[in-house]
């Protein structure tokens, strides 16, 4: 097996978005053959070490340039998010165990949202998002879920340029990570979601005030 290293990584991936003409298909292929290359728990041990100690939901991002963002994400058991876009396309590499990413687009009537169908990334599979993508994320499972998520462009960069949809009513606001926490919450105590809430808090010890208040 190869040595896998984060600026490795992105040189690669941004070499191959760089070479074609299809640039989601490029990073979803070169990810794909990162898999074959590596062993996945070696992967999931350098993105592990890259974090900053005590990162939180905002804080999982181990690489940003103009062309490219790595975020490690490690979804709380049961967990499930509020609805977001990204405005550039997206590849989730699941690297131990499940993603579950339930697709929106806007309903016919003009107002809401409606859903079209799920994609589930499962670990060692490679699942790729259009840019103009608007979905949800949960772990259905009772074990952290680990994947590499990459962005084709600089997320730092387009903050101001995402949204996020409430979870009662699907109105459109604002993005930053504060609020999709506030909607992840919102979200899982609709649905009664106790133990993704209570792993939630586990996780990120500030949630417990946006738990009990909302």
């Amino acid at each position: 097996m190869k040595t896998f290293t984060i600026d490795g990584f992105a040189r690669g991936c941004k070499a191959a978005m760089n070479k074609g003409d299809n640039r989601t298909l490029a990073a979803k292929q070169f990810l794909e053959q990162t898999l074959r290359d590596h062993d996945l728990e070696a992967i999931i041990e350098v993105l592990q070490v890259a974090l900053p100690p005590g990162a939180s939901i905002g804080e999982m991002i181990v690489h940003a340039s103009e062309e490219l963002t790595m975020l490690f994400a490690r979804v709380p058991p049961r967990f499930q998010s509020g609805i977001h876009n990204h405005t550039v396309f997206a590849c989730i590499c699941q690297l131990r165990g499940e993603e579950v990413s339930t697709i929106f687009e806007p309903a016919e009537a003009g107002r809401g949202l409606e859903v079209t169908h799920t994609l589930t990334s499962r670990a060692g599979e490679v699942v790729d998002l259009p840019a103009d993508v608007i979905h949800c994320i949960e772990n259905p499972r009772e074990d952290y879920s680990l994947s590499l998520h990459i962005y084709g462009g600089d997320f730092g960069a387009l903050m101001d340029k995402r949204s996020l949809w409430s979870t009662n009513g699907h109105e459109e606001m604002a993005f930053n990570f504060q609020e999709l926490l506030a909607e992840s919450v919102k979200t899982m105590k609709k649905n009664g979601n106790n133990k993704g809430l209570e792993a939630l808090v586990e996780a990120i010890p500030s949630a417990k005030d946006l738990v009990e208040c909302l």
